[in-house]
């Protein structure tokens, strides 16, 4: 926490340096989720390998930002970990070999900042590895080249739009990071205040593209069936690419009703799921919390069913 507060006061643009980074991990998640949600609406499961291969970078990804959000060791980070280092008691030496100790402490920071290190460098492996096999197995979308004949050079059309995608992007992260147009992506206040074991805060507030998953954990009664939820979510994902040897297949030209009707509803209830995440728990909320979360399932339940490609 003092070494934060020292980049953030006394150094020169350190603030800004930090929050640059910090929202540039919430856009990252941002373009990742729009990237899943693409790729759930063209098929994209019928690329085994590079479905597995970007559930991979989402999982990696998840795990290092939430070992990044422990290391300010404010008080949302403290107890955040505090909650899912009660998870790992179920895994037995786990929770030991992970975070230093049975509870967190200065041993977990210097764990976590070395994981936080680490698996970046992983996930670039994966992501070269998604580049291969995209490129060698083609892609699903509507823009996908399957005429040989016309297929062009990456340079300098496509390269240069990709430039400017880009160039746009960091002057977007640039002025969030100066001015916070973008509210959700902001931190909770509470997580600048020193971390403190004795208090706990009413309820916990992780960032925002933690919350399906906080969320998922608040609903269920115990910690074992939240975390059952959480893994059945990830689960999802993989079934969809499991699923391309059972489903029916259908032409691009037409719109699959069952398809459109289960794509189209789950971007709203996972809104919903997401805001939950944000409440203080209460019995309503558990209520409305489980119908959220089977909704979710059902609607992906659905989507094994059928196809758009």
């Amino acid at each position: 926490f003092e070494s934060t507060l020292a980049v953030m006061l006394n150094i020169c643009f350190g603030w800004f340096v930090r929050l640059y980074h910090s929202f540039g991990v919430s856009f990252y998640f941002f373009f990742m989720f729009l990237h899943i949600m693409k790729g759930m609406w063209y098929s994209s499961n019928h690329l085994p390998w590079s479905w597995y291969s970007g559930v991979v970078i989402f999982v990696l990804s998840i795990a290092t930002a939430f070992v990044g959000y422990v290391l300010p060791d404010g008080q949302m980070s403290f107890w955040g970990a505090t909650v899912i280092g009660g998870l790992l008691k179920f895994f037995g030496k786990a929770n030991v070999l992970i975070f230093g100790g049975q509870t967190v402490g200065p041993e977990t920071l210097e764990r976590f900042f070395s994981i936080h290190v680490i698996l970046p460098v992983i996930i670039l492996l994966v992501v070269i590895f998604h580049l291969y096999v995209l490129h060698r197995d083609g892609s699903s979308n509507p823009l996908a080249v399957i005429d040989m004949l016309a297929i062009f050079r990456f340079h300098p059309v496509v390269l240069f739009s990709d430039i400017r995608f880009i160039v746009i992007v960091i002057l977007l992260i640039g002025v969030q990071s100066g001015y916070g147009f973008i509210s959700i992506f902001q931190a909770d206040p509470d997580n600048s205040i020193l971390s403190d074991p004795l208090n706990t805060p009413a309820h916990i507030i992780p960032e925002w593209y933690l919350l399906l998953f906080y969320a998922t954990l608040k609903v269920f009664p115990t910690k074992v069936a939240g975390l059952l939820a959480m893994a059945g979510m990830l689960e999802l994902l993989v079934l969809l690419v499991e699923s391309r040897y059972f489903k029916q297949t259908v032409s691009a030209m037409n719109y699959h009703r069952v398809w459109t009707t289960s794509s189209v509803p789950l971007v709203p209830v996972l809104f919903m799921l997401g805001s939950i995440g944000k409440m203080v728990v209460h019995v309503d909320l558990i209520a409305i919390g489980t119908c959220v979360v089977l909704s979710v399932v059902l609607f992906i339940y659905k989507l094994l069913d059928s196809a758009r490609v």
